[in-house]
């Protein structure tokens, strides 16, 4: 293959990377805050928080976690960069995390922090949920606390932690919906929360950039875009190794 070939071969191949870059952005846009923990019912555990900052033009500086009910706070250890309280709950609500950046150390665009917690012994029930406001720079309030009660999952989902994969789901739930012989008697996910679990003002109006993608349904046609670009390139790219060949063909 000659030089000029390996030239113009070269920006296709380019072009097909870029579509891959595409795609791996769109699927990093389905992130949103999750709780994660090697919990055993019974036992103490640590609970990290992890957070993605979604919006495009504002950091995230604060996180406020309420925790269940019969969920005890043993210790929270120290994140660099970050100031911690910890609040009483009140109006029948959990004990409540709140994390507060420092200068400087905001969750920019398309980063996340991971925060933790040390709690007493889990209780013995299929899940918990820890509804969670995240304030970012611009003022914007964004409140993770919808359960999901479908296949599909709601536009602010609840961080939920499942405690016992073989107990019974609550009902209501999209897990309990499932089994039709779950106990009425079971607990509800987060004893406390919210029914409906609407987000906030802010929130309806200035929805995370990279949520609205997701929920859009954006993928899908993006991935088909990605797709042709790169059928586009292949095309080409034969288009110009023929065209090389019947010219050299010519000189023979």
């Amino acid at each position: 293959m000659s030089r000029r070939t390996r030239r113009r071969i070269t920006p296709l191949i380019t072009v097909a990377g870029a579509a891959g870059a595409v795609l791996l952005s769109a699927g990093a846009a389905t992130a949103h805050v999750r709780v994660i923990g090697d919990v055993i019912p019974g036992k103490p555990a640590t609970l990290q928080f992890r957070v993605p900052s979604e919006l495009a033009e504002a950091t995230t500086v604060r996180i406020t976690v309420e925790v269940p009910k019969d969920l005890m706070i043993t210790s929270v250890p120290k994140l660099d960069g970050w100031n911690q309280e910890t609040l009483p709950g009140t109006g029948g609500k959990g004990t409540q995390l709140v994390w507060t950046a420092e200068q400087g150390h905001e969750i920019q665009p398309a980063q996340s922090e991971t925060f933790q917690a040390n709690v007493g012994p889990v209780p013995d029930r299929y899940s918990l949920t820890f509804n969670t406001e995240q304030t970012y720079s611009n003022g914007t309030a964004v409140a993770w606390n919808q359960p999901k009660t479908g296949d599909e999952e709601p536009e602010f989902p609840a961080p939920v932690l499942v405690v016992d994969p073989e107990a019974s789901p609550p009902p209501g739930s999209a897990d309990g919906a499932q089994q039709p012989g779950t106990s009425a008697s079971e607990p509800a996910p987060s004893a406390g929360a919210p029914s409906a679990g609407a987000p906030s003002v802010e929130a309806a109006t200035s929805a995370p950039a990279a949520a609205e993608e997701s929920d859009s349904g954006s993928s899908g046609p993006l991935i088909a875009v990605i797709a042709a670009g790169v059928a586009v390139a292949a095309g080409l790219t034969v288009a110009v190794l023929r065209r090389r060949g019947t010219r050299d063909g010519s000189h023979a």
